[in-house]
């Protein structure tokens, strides 16, 4: 029997201070709210993946571990975008993975690692009519 299709995804970060945290993706990341639980809020990163923030009892404690990468089709015009509206990065844009990978990392304000990224491998499944851009 085949493997059922999975239609969407939902990454969850939890958070001590769901305004801020909400807050940050909505206004600073400019993700569209799609979802307010009251003590959960959830955004849309792309057409089938989603992120959730939420601050509820008995949630797990602590950011290590956990990251999250928004694949992004020009890894220089999201940096200046969001150097422009104050996100301090761990560094500028690199080439990593033997040339494979074009990043940046930087925190939201409760902890989380977050990453922007270009692909520079063509095995990777892009949206149509999109590839690999540095070499």
């Amino acid at each position: 029997m085949p493997r059922p299709f999975i239609e969407q995804n939902v990454t969850w970060f939890y958070s001590d201070d769901l305004e801020t945290h909400a807050a940050f993706y909505r206004d600073v990341m400019e993700l569209p709210q799609v979802l307010d639980q009251g003590v959960c809020r959830v955004f849309q990163v792309s057409p089938t993946g989603f992120l959730g923030v939420c601050n509820k009892e008995g949630r797990p404690r602590g950011t290590k571990g956990m990251m999250f990468t928004f694949l992004v089709a020009d890894v220089e015009e999201t940096y200046r975008h969001l150097l422009a509206k104050g996100v301090a990065f761990d560094g500028p844009p690199n080439m990593l993975g033997g040339r494979t990978v074009y990043s940046a990392f930087f925190k939201d304000p409760i902890g989380y690692w977050l990453e922007i990224q270009e692909f520079n491998d063509p095995r990777w499944p892009y949206p149509e009519g999109r590839g690999p851009r540095r070499g």
